[in-house]
């Protein structure tokens, strides 16, 4: 941030006070003159603009409790939360930093802490001694910096699945194949229409390592053709005629927005859908004993292969030393086994990152698929994510174009290999 040079006025520290005073009250963000020692700035990434289900969960019950107790066992110390949809909680902590209102923590997704780690906006931390030997390193080795220091600290782990209707829908197809032939029965499909989403659908044509390289690139010329070997292409190739293939079945639908997939199951008009396990708290509320969860499925006798879901807090960049103090002990308060079980059972979907709670795989199916889905799942390496974004926006745009059939097969991977990216939809104003 610049910095004015010269003296400050008398009226200065009074001015800065009243600035905090109606940062407060209006919950714009941290402040880090001193003035406000003991409160906790936190912002919160929603899923949309469209849904106040934080992605934390959809039980802010469960994480008002968490708030309170740690007030509670920390006298003084207060904690204020503001939510953001995922569109804006980037340019939104970038516009408080600027002004050195920025939050003391953020909850968001992997890859939305990855983009605000690469533009500065968040700071790595270390933690003495072994704080983190109970958290599952498989969660935790993205993270790791030089010097032990770590760019963000996983919260809570979250599962892509099959979710579905069980009285339409008794047993749940195993393999992509049987997919297709249920559709074809008359079982109705929903399908997101992202790369990312349906990375899970790889596992039937044996793609997951072109798809792995075209997300994990480290090219860091967008406008660079994307060099894809005749193994890739072969490979994508079988992927895409699949997703081509579905899309010609009648009960298939795809879907741009996922939430749409959700709410459609919901409503009875979805049988079975690729879902989020965070959804499972509501589609449970709306279909009862009906709703029936599963791995996605793969290839013949063998699930399908995820991505990891991870929620994780980030630390800002203007917290005064007792704020940075108060927000590693709150992280390492919701990271303890006793929180990291009441998290799990409170907020519908999620599992926890402490390898120290047990998880009741044995008494409830929806736990022991949610464990085995993420047993099959695996974290991508996303070292620029804002050319994993651009390249992601271009294969997006192209499955698009297949699905509403202004470009077939050849056509998608002949533009993922042009240079300047893929042409623009004929078919978007």
């Amino acid at each position: 941030m610049r910095r004015r040079s010269g003296r400050q006025s008398p009226r200065a520290p009074r001015i800065l006070k009243l600035g905090c005073t109606l940062t407060l009250l209006l919950g714009l963000g941290g402040c880090s003159n001193g003035f406000l020692p003991d409160t906790l700035f936190i912002y919160v990434e929603n899923e949309s603009d469209l849904s106040r289900q934080a992605e934390i969960g959809d039980s802010h019950e469960a994480v008002l409790q968490l708030l309170k107790d740690f007030e509670q066992v920390n006298p003084g110390v207060r904690i204020q939360v503001q939510y953001f949809p995922s569109e804006a909680i980037v340019p939104a902590t970038a516009l408080r930093n600027a002004r050195a209102l920025g939050p003391d923590l953020l909850v968001t997704r992997l890859f939305t802490a990855l983009q605000l780690h690469e533009q500065n906006l968040t700071a790595p931390v270390s933690f003495p001694g072994k704080r983190f030997d109970e958290i599952h390193n498989r969660f935790l080795s993205r993270f790791r910096l030089a010097n032990n220091q770590f760019l963000a600290v996983p919260l809570l782990a979250e599962a892509q699945l099959a979710c579905f209707n069980k009285r339409r829908v008794p047993v749940p197809p195993t393999s992509l194949d049987e997919l297709i032939a249920l559709s074809a029965k008359g079982m109705r499909v929903g399908l997101p229409l992202s790369a990312p989403d349906l990375y899970w659908t790889t596992s039937g044509s044996e793609a997951k390592g072109s798809l792995n390289a075209l997300l994990e690139s480290d090219n860091s010329n967008a406008a660079a053709p994307t060099r894809l070997d005749a193994v890739e292409q072969r490979q994508l190739r079988g992927w895409l005629n699949w997703l081509d293939d579905a899309n010609q079945q009648l009960n298939v639908e795809f879907a741009e927005d996922v939430i749409e997939l959700r709410d459609r199951l919901g409503k009875g008009e979805r049988d079975w859908i690729s879902c989020h396990s965070l959804w499972l708290g509501l589609l449970g509320r709306q279909l009862g004993s009906s709703l029936g969860v599963s791995q996605l499925p793969g290839r013949a006798g063998q699930p399908a292969t995820t991505l990891t879901h991870l929620k994780v807090w980030s630390f800002g960049e203007h917290s005064s030393p007792r704020q940075r103090q108060l927000a590693k002990a709150f992280v390492l308060f919701t990271l303890n086994p006793v929180n990291q079980r009441r998290l799990m059972l409170d907020v519908p979907g999620s599992l926890p990152v402490n390898r120290q709670v047990l998880i009741p795989t044995k008494s409830s199916d929806r736990f022991a698929v949610m464990t085995a889905s993420m047993d099959n799942s695996i974290m991508l390496n996303l070292r620029n994510p804002h050319v994993v974004e651009q390249q992601g926006d271009q294969l997006n745009d192209l499955l698009r174009q297949l699905i509403l059939g202004t470009l077939d097969v050849d056509g998608v991977l002949q533009d993922l290999s042009a240079p300047g990216g893929a042409p623009p939809d004929p078919g978007t104003p």
